[in-house]
């Protein structure tokens, strides 16, 4: 009997401390867990109030930058239009041929700030001529003293394919139309390439004077 007894009460000790270990166990991981749930509340509202800050630096930073280019004085300057003059021309007396191989004064407009010379004077009867479809050659234009000397193309108007009377208007068109702007010129010699002028219905030696006013 006694030995019974020695037995519950044994049983009776082990089971207490079975009970008393599992309780402290359990209070001990029921304490953990809350204050892992704590700590984790923590850190997500710090990781809130980070990401809110930065967000607001951000809108700071934009703003600026909006500022700045309202304010740029760059973008306010309106460029400066270009003022173009109108070229200034004068007035040219020329002669050219009409569709009856007669004479007609002209009159042209040249550059007022070029100078007025031989060449340019015929250079503008032939772009005149040109309008009443007649292409001259002219290879040279040069001047001697008093004298102008103009050579042409042997290919070309009004050396060829050129009736008498009209090559005879285009010499005349071209040597009254030089000596009529410059005084300093009175004399006229025409050459063929450099040679004597020599067509199917004239021929002038290599220093022969066509025209003198």
């Amino acid at each position: 009997m006694k030995h019974y007894k020695k037995n519950l009460i044994l049983i009776f000790f082990f089971l207490s401390f079975i009970l008393l270990t599992g309780c402290s166990n359990f209070r001990l991981t029921t304490y953990n867990d809350s204050d892992k749930k704590e700590n984790y509340i923590e850190k997500k509202d710090d990781s809130n109030n980070i990401d809110v800050s930065s967000n607001d630096d951000s809108k700071d930073i934009d703003e600026e930058k909006s500022d700045q280019t309202e304010d740029d004085p760059t973008d306010k300057v309106a460029p400066t239009p270009t003022v173009i003059q109108p070229t200034k021309n004068i007035e040219l007396l020329i002669y050219v041929v009409n569709s009856s191989t007669e004479l007609d004064p002209v009159t042209a407009l040249v550059p007022a700030d070029v100078e007025i010379t031989p060449e340019l004077i015929v250079d503008t009867v032939v772009d005149s001529m040109a309008d009443q479809s007649i292409a001259i050659g002219i290879e040279s234009v040069t001047t001697k003293d008093d004298t102008v000397i103009i050579s042409f193309y042997s290919d070309q108007p009004p050396l060829s394919n050129m009736g008498s009377g009209l090559e005879i208007s285009i010499l005349d068109a071209l040597a009254q139309s030089v000596t009529e702007n410059l005084d300093e010129y009175n004399k006229i010699i025409y050459r063929v390439e450099g040679g004597p002028y020599r067509s199917g219905h004239i021929e002038l030696g290599i220093d022969e004077i066509y025209f003198e006013d």
